[in-house]
């Protein structure tokens, strides 16, 4: 297995969750790499990434993907990160598809659960990015103070209709959204 596809089947979700790690609402969490009182540790869901924001961090101001993630977390060099990575796909896929060793008959009814994950794992990350739209959002934020919601209180997302234009919307990202009913194909 390369990295890459560690990469693009390992999320950061599954990492922090095998650590036991849970960010708060707004994807902060009390970094593991240094003495830290208050939430310095920022997670990225979108792109399986965390960063630490305080100087005294052992990971020097370094973007951490999972591998990294999983190297300072034991301590251990990268090649021994990539293999805890292998072993942890391999609990997850276990975990995921209630066996142990996969026969064919298994593989094919792990199949939905793997597909049933990935839609899971697609919706929170897309509700994710609604959420953290409201605090960049003022008439959101607004709306939500006439009606008496604390937006940081209360977990609800926001788009104001413009999320799928744009360079930035690869089609991949688009067809998704079509795919679990985000968005609907009007032609």
């Amino acid at each position: 297995m390369e990295i890459q596809e560690i990469k693009e089947n390992l999320t950061l979700s599954q990492v922090l969750k095998y650590y036991n790690l849970k960010p708060d609402k707004q994807l902060r969490l009390n970094c593991p790499f240094h003495d830290d009182k208050t939430p310095s540790m920022q997670v990225y869901y979108k792109t399986h990434t965390a960063y630490c924001f305080s100087s005294n961090c052992k990971t020097h101001g370094k973007s951490l993907d999972v591998i990294d993630f999983i190297m300072h977390m034991e301590n251990i060099t990268k090649h021994e990160a990539i293999l805890k990575a292998k072993e942890m796909l391999n609990v997850v896929k276990s975990r995921s598809a209630g066996i142990t060793g996969e026969s064919s008959i298994e593989a094919t009814r792990a199949k939905p659960m793997k597909q049933q994950e990935s839609r899971i794992s697609f919706l929170t990350n897309m509700f994710t990015y609604f959420k953290n739209a409201i605090h960049n959002s003022k008439p959101a934020q607004e709306y939500l103070q006439r009606r008496q919601i604390d937006f940081k209180k209360t977990e609800v997302g926001y788009n104001a209709g413009q999320f799928h234009h744009g360079a930035s919307k690869d089609e991949t990202l688009i067809n998704q959204c079509l795919q679990y009913e985000i968005l609907i194909d009007n032609g």
